[in-house]
């Protein structure tokens, strides 16, 4: 017999005290393991989705949203044509970040998307200049008067221009007086497009405009708390995730 296993034979209370030195270790490793997850994945749960909608009904969801006449839903996303102004039902976002897929049918100036809005006259505003000025222009409305002021029409500086009949996707992070806007084609990394700061609103709901001219789809609609991460790849994203399902 091996003297390991007679010491044990021979002396039971160190076989006792062995193996509550091996549950202890075990238990050891098991925490070591889950405390490791839990800093690997903490950075990327700890924010809130706030809003979503993916379209996929055949009516526009009017618990959601109120839409603009011209709204309606086409091939599971939502076709705004003209119409101006539509947001969400829930208007007391402050500090978010507001994403969505789109894809420019016609433009005048392109699409267009609404933040803070209290309601179709009062909101904070921002549209793609779908031209080679490759612009994006911030403007608010006040009591239903548009304010566009030149210096606010900010260069696109992510890399990517928008162009006809193609899916892109945005983000715009409304955080205290600052919003910055990422742009990138659907399923693709996004880019710091251009930032601006204003105090007009800081609060409101968020939706679409459309002025005469300008036609535009939108899809997989999502607004999250600030610092919202989906997943370590930035490409597993729930609108890129819903945009992949649909094709």
């Amino acid at each position: 017999m091996p003297e390991f296993i007679r010491a044990l034979v021979s002396c039971p209370e160190q076989e006792g005290k062995i193996m509550i030195k091996s549950k202890a270790m075990r238990f050891s490793i098991f925490t070591f393991f889950l405390f490791t997850l839990i800093s690997i994945y903490a950075p990327f749960c700890v924010s809130e989705v706030l809003f979503e909608d993916d379209f996929n009904k055949k009516d526009i969801d009017k618990g959601k949203w109120i839409p603009a006449a011209s709204w309606s839903i086409d091939d599971e996303a939502l076709v705004v044509n003209g119409g101006e102004v539509g947001i969400s039902v829930k208007d007391d976002f402050t500090d978010f970040e507001f994403y969505v897929d789109f894809h420019m049918i016609n433009p005048l100036w392109a699409s267009n998307w609404v933040v803070r809005g209290k309601d179709i006259n009062n909101c904070t505003l921002v549209q793609v200049v779908a031209d080679n000025r490759n612009q994006f222009w911030w403007f608010t409305r006040v009591g239903g008067a548009y304010i566009v002021k030149d210096d606010d029409k900010l260069d696109n500086e992510s890399g990517v221009q928008p162009e006809l009949g193609k899916w892109y996707t945005i983000k715009i992070v409304a955080e205290g007086d600052r919003y910055d806007l990422y742009l990138g084609e659907q399923g693709e990394e996004l880019e710091l497009s251009c930032t601006w700061n204003d105090k007009t609103h800081d609060q409101g709901g968020i939706g679409f405009r459309a002025g005469g001219g300008e036609h535009s789809l939108y899809d997989n609609l999502l607004v999250t708390t600030v610092g919202h991460s989906f997943a370590i790849d930035p490409n597993d994203s729930l609108p890129v995730t819903w945009g992949e399902l649909k094709k």
